[in-house]
């Protein structure tokens, strides 16, 4: 079906439109052969509008249920099915719904904003979009310490001081783009995964292990540029406190 109506120049995110959201940072445990156990493997996951549920009801957009602010979600997505079943390194799901993280402020349907194309989800209960988690940097804290969101945590996250970029950080990113947009220079030394992910991960059970990644180049090899960063804060962080954000990490605990 035809996509014809547009919220601030973005399409709607409706049932017919044909839209898609793709999210690479979808790390499950995935069982090779014996005798080595399940390891974390990287998937990319995929959702599609045309399973969108809890959609619009009275307001039809191209004669479709639309997707909505805090209400609607895909009913389940693909792309890791090779995995251990429930093995998500966050949120132990497989094939797991999506949701919206952001919607139009503007355009409303029913007293709610828009979903649109463009819009980031959270995919498969919270794979985050692209360029908020590096994929691989996910794999690289479950083998090196051993933080794969198999043990709750007790305590919520609160940012270290050991969490504020030092000059050793700054200096490891010196004359380096971008990692997200690749063309801006980077000046902030970006945490991957970001803290508050490592910290659910497992780092909220190992503390001082925990504070010792946070403050270590390793932690930080690349870098943001400044409106990349602040996408990103404005995503996984907490400083926030926005119901869009609570939502969001409600589903990484």
């Amino acid at each position: 079906m035809a996509l014809t109506v547009y919220a601030e120049g973005m399409g709607f995110f409706h049932k017919g439109s044909g839209g898609k959201g793709i999210a690479p940072g979808d790390v499950c445990l995935t069982p090779p052969p014996p005798p080595t156990g399940p390891v974390p493997v990287p998937y990319v996951n995929i959702c599609q509008a045309s399973d969108l549920a809890k959609g619009s009801s009275t307001v039809k957009i191209d004669g479709e249920p639309t997707a909505l602010e805090d209400k609607s979600e895909i009913s389940t997505s693909s792309g890791n099915e090779a995995a251990t079943q429930g093995g998500n390194v966050v949120t132990h799901k497989t094939k797991g719904k999506a949701v919206f993280t952001m919607w139009s402020h503007t355009v409303k349907a029913e007293g709610k904003g828009v979903c649109r194309h463009g819009d980031p989800m959270g995919q498969n209960c919270a794979t985050p979009p692209v360029g908020i988690i590096e994929p691989s940097a996910l794999v690289r804290v479950a083998a090196a310490y051993g933080w794969d969101g198999g043990t709750p945590c007790k305590n919520r996250y609160k940012r270290p001081s050991e969490g504020k970029p030092n000059d050793k950080q700054r200096a490891k990113i010196a004359g380096k783009k971008c990692w997200k947009c690749k063309w801006r220079n980077a000046t902030v030394p970006d945490h991957q995964p970001p803290l508050i992910v490592a910290w659910y991960l497992g780092g909220c059970n190992s503390i001082t292990q925990f504070k010792a990644w946070a403050k270590s180049t390793g932690a930080t090899s690349r870098g943001h540029c400044r409106p990349c960063s602040s996408k990103q804060g404005g995503t996984v962080s907490r400083r926030h406190g926005t119901a869009r954000v609570l939502k969001f990490l409600a589903k990484i605990k």
